[in-house]
């Protein structure tokens, strides 16, 4: 059965979500097979460590090698009191943070969350988090199942597409242009 009533079935999926953080037993490291024609992948899961009274943020690759279309319609974490996906995009040379409610995942497609970029935006933790702990975020489908997949908390996290790293553990956010920083996406 399809559910044609969007607004029902966004319901629907955070009930399911404050559910599975629960009982859930479903747990993805980074690659899942799915059996019938396709494979979905969540490559290098990872959380930055929270700064105390901030959000943090999320990166992974995504790759779908499904023919059909599909779309993330909620994401959740028990370790946080919510989680937003976020893109950076420019306007009028301005770099800001737009939330995304949903995303749209094109058949045969890979999609980056990473600094500068899409991301997770993940607020209130609800324990002291460290460098080393494992988070478990609930990815919510349009047309799938929803799936667990397991993020590792990090210090540093890798600028896409470098060798580099961005400490953030030792940066003051509060007083920061992020708009101005290089976040992987530009040249200095």
């Amino acid at each position: 059965m399809k559910f044609t009533f969007q607004p029902l079935r966004s319901a629907l999926a955070v009930g399911f979500v404050a559910t599975a953080s629960l009982v859930s037993g479903c747990d993805v490291k980074a690659k899942v097979d799915i059996a019938e024609g396709g494979r979905i992948a969540f490559v290098e899961p990872v959380i930055r460590t929270p700064i105390a009274g901030r959000p943090t943020a999320g990166y992974f690759g995504y790759e779908r090698s499904y023919n059909t279309t599909d779309r993330i319609i909620a994401v959740a974490s028990p370790a946080f009191k919510r989680v937003e996906m976020h893109d950076s995009v420019t306007e009028g040379g301005m770099k800001k943070m737009v939330k995304l409610d949903t995303l749209d995942l094109p058949a045969k497609s890979s999609i980056q969350f990473a600094p500068g970029g899409k991301h997770l935006m993940l607020f209130e933790p609800t324990k002291e988090l460290k460098g080393g702990d494992q988070i478990k975020v609930t990815f919510v489908f349009a047309e799938q199942n929803p799936m667990v997949i397991t993020f590792n908390v990090r210090d540093v996290v890798p600028i896409t597409g470098t060798d580099e790293t961005m400490d953030h553990s030792k940066m003051d956010h509060g007083s920061m242009d992020h708009g101005a920083m290089n976040h992987g996406d530009k040249k200095p």
